[in-house]
């Protein structure tokens, strides 16, 4: 034996072998940024489909559900009170019938947008090129249906907000006539701007997440190292 050889060294780990098939990537055939993106547009995709359902079955059955539940009133709510709850309730559905056809149309983009998320997304995961194109063209359709629907949501708000600012002061002066704690008045007070405020908050911040993630896979699937991948 050469006395340039090498030694082997039963101690130590072999190296592994440098060349196409070295790292992780290559091992498994996809960027973890590409399984990240494929999973979560198919769990938005599965998630819009189960809201599109429900949501047509509100929109369908909401005014006849609402009024089957609706409380009559409490045996300590005053007749004022129970006026004021009972106007609220006539002005939202007021606002619904006025966008009902407009939310249903809403409903069926949203359908169509959320299929197209969950299929891309499965074929574009098996390294698919018509999975990638059709992943691209879900991901526009869905940015389209997300500008879309913050658009009509921030009009359906304002009108919403101002049936329940009005509404406010009729609850806060049928206390004040019945004498109600001063206390009582600024819990519902309080109650309602947090009933009025955070579902606008959350509905904005679920918009912009969603917005940036099909951004991002518009921009990322058009990469040419990630197309290499699905030839």
């Amino acid at each position: 034996m050469s006395a340039d050889s090498p030694k082997l060294d039963p101690y130590r780990s072999p190296s592994l072998p440098e060349g196409p098939y070295g790292g992780t990537q290559q091992a498994t055939g996809k960027p973890g940024w590409l399984t990240a993106l494929c999973v979560i547009c198919i769990v938005l995709g599965a998630l819009g489909l189960i809201n599109a359902v429900l949501g047509t079955a509100a929109e369908l059955a909401g005014p006849r559900l609402q009024a089957m539940m609706s409380p009559g009133g409490g045996p300590g709510m005053t007749a004022d009170l129970q006026q004021a709850q009972q106007d609220l309730m006539d002005e939202m559905n007021a606002i619904k019938r006025k966008y009902f056809v407009l939310s249903l149309a809403l409903l069926g983009f949203r359908f169509v947008a959320a299929g197209l998320l969950l299929y891309g997304g499965l074929r574009c995961l098996g390294l698919s090129e018509t999975g990638r194109k059709l992943l691209i063209a879900a991901c526009a359709v869905a940015l389209v249906f997300e500008l879309s629907q913050t658009i009509i949501q921030s009009l359906v708000y304002l009108q919403n907000l101002t049936a329940m600012n009005s509404a406010m002061e009729r609850f806060q002066s049928a206390l004040a006539n019945g004498n109600a704690p001063s206390g009582l008045q600024a819990v519902m007070k309080w109650t309602m701007r947090i009933s009025m405020i955070l579902p606008i908050i959350l509905a904005y911040g679920m918009a912009f997440l969603k917005g940036g993630v099909f951004l991002f896979g518009l921009s990322y699937l058009r990469r040419e190292h990630i197309r290499v991948l699905f030839k």
